[in-house]
């Protein structure tokens, strides 16, 4: 998720993006600016990317230099439509004005945990990001919805890297994890290759074919800030599990021991 946040107050700003950072959590990539013509530029750099959803949340004041942040919010829907706009502002005079641009919200300041939370929560726009359910069934869902692997074996190496949680692994470890004690063979080291070509193939579709590294040396590992993933949310203490979640860690694979 990429997130804008706009105020000409370098302590407001600094403020707002350490309880942003709270909220949206570690996987968001913040771009902060101080004034219109800076969020103008970060808006149409973003858009230029030919896989980039671009900003999908904006944090505005409305009171900046140049331009005003209801000017500044109508030239980000004419360039970024789906940026979900979230006007800051310390006076409720604007709240008609805010009404008729149909943006996502607005938050009175001073602004806290509990207010920004309650407008992302109530997003015009709902952001759609890669997730990995690894308690109980392994799923990967984007925007709620389960991606389809071309072979079965995609989903349980693509599962196998994310238990190592971005550590290396080697071909020869993927090899024995598919087919155990059989014999190592050329066809089977393709046969690899090619799962992991299957697996970016279908990351493609959604800007993400790099979230799977090569080393150039018959090793992959996986790009851990490209996921939101319940298993990594637990191990950095930002979730907790009950005895028998935590039981049924990617219960469909034998390996999987948490």
């Amino acid at each position: 998720m990429k997130c804008l946040i706009a105020d000409d107050e370098p302590f407001i700003l600094k403020d707002i993006h350490r309880t942003a950072k709270k909220v949206l959590g570690d996987n968001t990539e913040f771009f902060l600016a101080q004034n219109s013509d800076e969020v103008i530029k970060i808006i149409q750099q973003e858009m230029a990317f030919e896989t980039s959803e671009g900003i999908q949340i904006a944090f505005l004041d409305i009171e900046m230099p140049y331009k005003n942040g209801l000017e500044v919010a109508k030239s980000i829907q004419s360039i970024s439509p789906r940026t979900n706009i979230i006007f800051i502002t310390g006076h409720d005079k604007y709240a008609v004005d805010i009404l008729e641009m149909y943006v996502s919200g607005f938050i009175m300041k001073p602004v806290n945990e509990k207010k920004m939370q309650k407008a992302v929560d109530n997003l015009r726009f709902p952001i759609s990001e890669l997730k990995v359910k690894c308690f109980g069934q392994f799923e990967v869902l984007y925007g709620g919805i389960p991606i389809d692997f071309k072979r079965s074996q995609c989903k349980e190496v693509l599962a196998y890297l994310i238990d190592k949680r971005g550590a290396l692994v080697s071909e020869e470890e993927l090899r024995y994890l598919l087919w155990s004690e059989e014999e190592d063979t050329e066809k089977k080291r393709r046969y690899i290759r090619n799962i992991i070509s299957d697996i970016r193939t279908a990351f493609r579709a959604y800007g993400l074919e790099d979230i799977i590294i090569n080393d150039n040396k018959g090793c992959y590992s996986l790009n851990k800030e490209k996921i939101s993933c319940d298993l990594y949310d637990y191990l950095e203490g930002r979730k907790q599990y009950s005895r028998e979640e935590l039981d049924g860690y990617m219960r469909q694979y034998t390996w999987a021991v948490l």
